[in-house]
C-alpha cells in the first residue's frame, strides 16, 4: 500500500474517525525473518549473537583491519567462531537460511530480558534452547559494569522433550565452524551449507583448540555427547513419552588456559542464570518506566533498556568507553549513533552508564578532524571549499575507532552533554574533572562559530551559495558537500547548550543565543535561496510545488537517492533548526508524501535484490510502472536507525501522521519475537540506538519538553500524543519516575472510565529545577469525541480546541485532572 493517501480512516458508529492501530498496521507489512538477539553484559566489548534458528555467533565480523580491533581482540586468542544446531538422523538444519519456518518459536524471557529462547519442533521432538551471559566466577553488582579482566560467558542450556505417545531418540548435533558462512552487514544471513569446521578435539569436558580451552561441556545427567569428527558433537537420549532431558554448554569469549577452565567447570549455571535475571529485572523496572495497554509495546519499551546496556562497551586497548552501533559488525565508532542515544540511560535513572560512554566525547575533543572534509567516509578526495581550520573544539573524532568524522557527531556530542547536564542537574560533574563538561560545551560551540566565518566570503562580488554555514564535509557513507543536514544537528546541539547556559546564568548566554540565532537564520536564508533556483516538483494535480534540496547545489530532485528524507530538511524542521512549520518544512514534506512521477527520481532497487525477505514491502513504492513512487511507505524509512517521521510529527503536534508512523514502524521496523530493532530490514541486526530512538519518541507521547528552538524557554507537554486505541474503557496507562530536562521526575497515571465519558489523570511532579513555560495537558477521548469539560481538583480548567489545558507551572506538586468527552 502507498503512503499516499497518508490517512485511512475507518468509521466508528459515532462517525468519528479511528486512528491506526498496530493490529492494522501489521496486516500491511510483511514481517522480517532473520532476527538476531545479542546477548552480553555492560561493558563488555563484545557480545554473542544468536542467530534465528539458533545459532551462536562469536565475533566480531567486520572492521577486522583497524589496527585498535586487532589489539582489542588480541588477548581473546582465535575466539572468532560459529555453533550450528541441528537435529535428527542425519543431521537437519532447520531453516538455516531464514524464512519464517513455522517450526520454529522465538522470545526472550519474560518478554522482555536480554535472555532469548528458540524452540524447534521436529515431530514429537521439540527441541529447546537459552542463552545467557554472565561474568566468571561473580555475579553482576547492580550498578556495575565489566571490570577489566572478566571473562565473559555465554551459557547455553539444550532440552529435548517427547510430546508423542511413544519412545523416541532426541538427537542433537553442534558444529563449531569458522565464520564464514554468516552475514550480519547490510542483510543479515547464513550460507545454506555448514561453514568448514574448526580444528576442535572434544577431551571432555573441554573443547580444545591446541592447548587452549574452547568450550566447557559438562558430561549430561540423561544422553550422550560424543565426537562424531572434529568440531562435530552429536548428544543422543533415549526419552519415554512425555519425558525432558537437557545438558549445558558454556563458552567463554575467548580461549581459557585448562585451569581457569576448571572455574567455569565448578560454576553452578542455575544460580548465575538466577542472578543475571535479577540483574536485569533490576535495571528495567527503576525509573523511567512506561505503561500502554498494549502487553507488546510494554515488554518492547523494557526490553530496549537491556539492549542499549549491553552496547555499553569498555575499550580496553584503548581505555575508551562507547556506546556501540551494532554488535559484531558496526564495530568502529560512530559517535552520533550513540550520542543521539545516550539520554535514555538518564531518563531511565542510569545516568552512569550514560556518563562512562559521554566521558569519552570529552577525552577526545580535538582540532584534528581527520578525513572530514573529504568524501568516501573520510577516505577520498579533499572535498572543493574552505575546509576547516585546526580549532580546539571539535567532538567527531575518536582516531583510529572513528568510522566516518561527521558534523552530525559534533552537533550530537554537545546535544547530549547539554542533555546529560539538563536531566541530571549534576553541578559537580558540570564543572568537574580534568575536561570540565561546561568548557567542553563552550568550545565545541565556538568551534562551530569559527568554521562559519570561513564560508562568510563573496566570489566575484557575490556570496557563495553557501554564505555563513560550515564548510563542505562528509555527511554519511557518500554523501558529502554543505548538506542541511550537518548545519542543522550543529544547531541543534548548540540550542541546547544555549538553553543549559541560560538556565544557569552563565555570562556569555545571550552572546551565544544571538549568534545561534543568526546561524538559524542563515541556514532559512540559504535554503530558501536554493529552492528559489530548483526545479519544482509536479504534484499529481498538475500543480507544484519548491523543491527543498538536501545541499544547497542539489537543485533538481530527480538526482537525489533514497536517503533524501533522512538527510533533507525534514531532519532541519524535526529537532528546530527550522521552524517545524516553516514553509520550507511543509514543502519538503508534501514532497515525500506526493511521490514522484514514473521515470524521474530515484528508484530503490532492494526489493527486487532481495525478493524473499521483508524488503518485498518497500517493492511498490518504486515500482518502475506505476504512476508515481516514493521514498517511504506509511511514513516508515527503508533505514530505520532515526525515524524521520516522530519527532518531526510531535514538533509539528501532527497526531494522525505521527500514529500512522508509530505503528507502521513498530509493526515492520521491530522483530515480534526478540524486540529488537534493526537498521534495514532483514538487516544489521540489533540496532540498539535506533530502538533508543523509538523508546524517546514513544516517551515524548507521554512527556515532551517542546519548543525553544532558539534555545529559548520550554513547555512541558503531557500525554501529548495518546492513541485512541489506548483509551478504550477501562484501559490505563502512564509513566513513573520519568525524567526531565527541566530536571527531576514526572509521573503520570491515566485511567479511562468503564462508560469511556470520563479520563481521569494523576500527575506528580517531583524535584525540577527549572519551571517549564507552560504545562500542557491533553485529554482524549477513546472514540473521538471532544473535550467538553475539565477540572483540576474539583475547579473547573478551561477546554482549548486541541483537547488540552494548561495546568498552573511549578516545580513540584500534584495534579489530579478529570476531563469529560
Amino acid at each position: 500500500m502507498l503512503l499516499a493517501p497518508c490517512l485511512i480512516w475507518i468509521a466508528l458508529q459515532n462517525g468519528a474517525p479511528m486512528e491506526w492501530t498496530l493490529e492494522e498496521a501489521r496486516d500491511r507489512w510483511t514481517p522480517m525473518v532473520r532476527p538476531v538477539q545479542h546477548v552480553g553484559m555492560p561493558g563488555y566489548p563484545f557480545q554473542v549473537g544468536v542467530m534465528w534458528d539458533g545459532a551462536l555467533v562469536f565475533g566480531p565480523l567486520e572492521f577486522l583491519s583497524l589496527g585498535v580491533m586487532q589489539r582489542e581482540m588480541e588477548p581473546l586468542g582465535d575466539h572468532r567462531m560459529h555453533v550450528s544446531v541441528g537435529f535428527g538422523e542425519p543431521m537437519r538444519l532447520l531453516d538455516r537460511k531464514g524464512t519464517g519456518n513455522s517450526r520454529l518459536r522465538r522470545g526472550l524471557l519474560d518478554g522482555r530480558y536480554p535472555i532469548p529462547w528458540v524452540e524447534s519442533r521436529d515431530g514429537d521432538l521439540v527441541y529447546r534452547e537459552e542463552v545467557f551471559a554472565h561474568f566468571l566466577g561473580r555475579a553482576p553488582g547492580r550498578n556495575e559494569t565489566a571490570k577489566p579482566d572478566d571473562v565473559l560467558v555465554a551459557q547455553v542450556r539444550f532440552s529435548a522433550a517427547n510430546g508423542g505417545s511413544t519412545d523416541a531418540v532426541a538427537r542433537l548435533w553442534l558444529h563449531f565452524g569458522d565464520m564464514s558462512s554468516v552475514r550480519l552487514g547490510y542483510k543479515a544471513s547464513q550460507g545454506a551449507a555448514l561453514a568448514p569446521a574448526l580444528p576442535i578435539r572434544f577431551d571432555p569436558p573441554f573443547g580444545l583448540l591446541g592447548e587452549k580451552v574452547r568450550f566447557v561441556l559438562p558430561r549430561p545427567d540423561h544422553g550422550e555427547v560424543q565426537e562424531r569428527e572434529a568440531g562435530l558433537l552429536r548428544w543422543e537420549v533415549p526419552l519415554k513419552p512425555g519425558e525432558t532431558a537437557d545438558f549445558r554448554l558454556a563458552i567463554p569469549y575467548g580461549l581459557l588456559d585448562k585451569p581457569e577452565a576448571q572455574r567455569l567447570l565448578k560454576e553452578d549455571p542455575q544460580r548465575r542464570r538466577d542472578e543475571v535475571v535479577r540483574y536485569w529485572r533490576h535495571m528495567q523496572s527503576g525509573a523511567g518506566e512506561i505503561l500502554t495497554p498494549d502487553p507488546f509495546v510494554n515488554d518492547y519499551l523494557s526490553a530496549v533498556v537491556g539492549q542499549m546496556a549491553q552496547q555499553v562497551a569498555f575499550r580496553r586497548a584503548s581505555d575508551v568507553w562507547m556506546y556501540k552501533t551494532s554488535p559484531n559488525h558496526y564495530e568502529g565508532y560512530w559517535p552520533c549513533n550513540a550520542a543521539k542515544a545516550l539520554p535514555t540511560f538518564d531518563y531511565r535513572g542510569l545516568g552512569d552508564l550514560n556518563r562512562r560512554v559521554l566521558q569519552g566525547f570529552l577525552d577526545h575533543q580535538t582540532a584534528d578532524v581527520g578525513g572530514l572534509a573529504r568524501s568516501a567516509m573520510g577516505q577520498g578526495e579533499a572535498l572543493a571549499g574552505e575546509g576547516y581550520e585546526a580549532i580546539h573544539g571539535f567532538l567527531g573524532n575518536f582516531g583510529e575507532w572513528t568510522a566516518n568524522p561527521l558534523l552530525l557527531s559534533h552537533g550530537l556530542g554537545m546535544w547530549a552533554l547539554a542533555q546529560h547536564y539538563r536531566i541530571t542537574r549534576d553541578d559537580k560533574w558540570l564543572h568537574g574533572g580534568q575536561h570540565p563538561p561546561l568548557q567542553a560545551m563552550v568550545d565545541a560551540f565556538d568551534w562551530v562559530v569559527k568554521q562559519r566565518r570561513r564560508t562568510m566570503r563573496e566570489v566575484d562580488g557575490e556570496r557563495v551559495p553557501y554564505w555563513g554555514l560550515l564548510p563542505a564535509a562528509s555527511a554519511h557513507d557518500w554523501l558529502a558537500g554543505n548538506t542541511i543536514f550537518n548545519d542543522a544537528f550543529c544547531i541543534y546541539g548548540m540550542a541546547e547548550v544555549v538553553r543549559l547556559l541560560r538556565e544557569t546564568g552563565h555570562p556569555r548566554a545571550e552572546e551565544m543565543r544571538a549568534e545561534l540565532a543568526d546561524y538559524r537564520k542563515c541556514l532559512r536564508d540559504r535554503y530558501a535561496e536554493a529552492s528559489a533556483r530548483a526545479r519544482r516538483v509536479p504534484l499529481p494535480d498538475g500543480t507544484s510545488i519548491p523543491y527543498v534540496p538536501r545541499m544547497v547545489q542539489e537543485l533538481d530532485w530527480a538526482k537525489i537517492d533514497w536517503t533524501y528524507t533522512g538527510y533533507g530538511p525534514l531532519r532541519a524542521g524535526a529537532w528546530g533548526a527550522l521552524d517545524p512549520y516553516d514553509p520550507l518544512v511543509t514543502w519538503a514534506l508534501t514532497f515525500v508524501e506526493a511521490g514522484m512521477p514514473k521515470g524521474e527520481g530515484p528508484y530503490f532497487n532492494a526489493p527486487a535484490q532481495n525478493p524473499d525477505i521483508a524488503d518485498r514491502n518497500f517493492a511498490d513504492i518504486s515500482d518502475p510502472v506505476a504512476d508515481r513512487h516514493y521514498l517511504l511507505r506509511h511514513w516508515v524509512e527503508y533505514e530505520t536507525m532515526w525515524p524521520v517521521g516522530a519527532p518531526l510529527f510531535l514538533a509539528r503536534d501532527d497526531l494522525p501522521r505521527f500514529f500512522e508512523w508509530l505503528f507502521h514502524n513498530l509493526a515492520v521496523v521491530v522483530h515480534r519475537d526478540w524486540r529488537v530493532g534493526v537498521e534495514s530490514l532483514d538487516g544489521v541486526p540489533s540496532c540498539a540506538p535506533g530502538d533508543s530512538e523509538r523508546w524517546q519518541a514513544i516517551r515524548a507521547m507521554f512527556v515532551n519538553e517542546r519548543e525553544g528552538y532558539d534555545g529559548g524557554e520550554q513547555s512541558l507537554w503531557l500525554l501529548q500524543a495518546i492513541p485512541r486505541c489506548w483509551l478504550r474503557p477501562g484501559m490505563k496507562l502512564g509513566v513513573t519516575r520519568m525524567g526531565t530536562t527541566f530536571g527531576g521526575q514526572v509521573d503520570i497515571s491515566a485511567e479511562m472510565a468503564e462508560e469511556g465519558n470520563w479520563l481521569s489523570v494523576h500527575v506528580s511532579l517531583r524535584g525540577l529545577k527549572v519551571k517549564p513555560k507552560e504545562i500542557v495537558l491533553r485529554l482524549r477521548s477513546g472514540d473521538g469525541r471532544p473535550l467538553r469539560f475539565a477540572e483540576l481538583a474539583g475547579k473547573p480548567l478551561p477546554v482549548r480546541a486541541d483537547d488540552t489545558v494548561l495546568l498552573p507551572t511549578a516545580l513540584s506538586g500534584e495534579y489530579k485532572v478529570t476531563g469529560r468527552f
